[in-house]
């Protein structure tokens, strides 16, 4: 039975053919949801379906997810004025992200809209599943708003759905609020939210879309995910 998506999301997805997806990584999904069981659970991933749209000439292939989306502050300070990622989360947050940009600096979690993958094993730096990886783009939809992502970091092998605080920020609406539970003067943020977006959250990772090293510049990689990303998920539902 093909993935009924949210109701909410019904005009992000127009053309999107679930029919022509499989289920996909079933082991991954098992970790997932037995972690989801654990008593004294407060954050479960939710996933709900895991899906691969085959590359079939007509559209690109895709892997799919619907989940939660957490907050993952990691990576350096986003310039001047703004804080590292352990600054923002002291609880879980790092200094760095698990793909560069060319300069060799983890991704800004404020400035670079990027999710999470979950790592094979604890411990690994491979994926769940050797069809995705970092530096794939992605796009993400939470109800009527879209946002395009990098695959930026590695998060524990028994959850998924996780994102930067630019992505949240690209997804601010009702159910979606604002990823900084405290910002300055100048909008930057001091501290993180505690939350995450409970569930109906919608991935599409694009396998072997990553960018070469040496065009993971600070100064535009913002606009070449956008671009890769949105032209990916048009041809996948037939848009021009």
């Amino acid at each position: 039975m093909a993935f009924r998506p949210p109701a909410a999301s019904k005009r992000q997805l127009d053309g999107v053919s679930f029919d022509q997806a499989v289920d996909f990584a079933p082991d991954a999904r098992k970790k997932f949801a037995d972690k989801d069981r654990q008593p004294g659970n407060k954050d479960p991933s939710k996933c709900k379906v895991l899906l691969k749209f085959p590359d079939n000439g007509a559209g690109p292939g895709a892997v799919f997810w619907s989940s939660k989306m957490a907050i993952d502050t990691d990576g350096p300070s986003a310039g001047p004025g703004r804080l590292n990622g352990k600054a923002l989360d002291p609880s879980s947050g790092q200094n760095d992200t698990s793909l560069h940009l060319a300069n060799g600096k983890g991704l800004p979690s404020e400035i670079i809209p990027y999710i999470v993958l979950p790592e094979l094993q604890s411990g690994s730096s491979r994926t769940f599943n050797p069809a995705v990886a970092l530096g794939d783009v992605a796009i993400v939809i939470f109800k009527d708003k879209t946002a395009a992502a990098v695959c930026g970091d590695l998060g524990p092998f028994n959850k998924i759905g996780e994102a930067s605080i630019r992505v949240h920020e690209a997804l601010l609406q009702q159910d979606c609020p604002d990823p900084c539970s405290k910002r300055n003067d100048k909008g930057f943020c001091l501290r993180a939210r505690n939350s995450s977006i409970e569930q109906d959250v919608l991935y599409f990772v694009f396998p072997n879309s990553a960018f070469a090293a040496d065009e993971l510049a600070v100064e535009t990689i913002n606009t070449k995910i956008k671009e890769r990303a949105f032209g990916l998920y048009n041809k996948l539902r037939g848009a021009s």
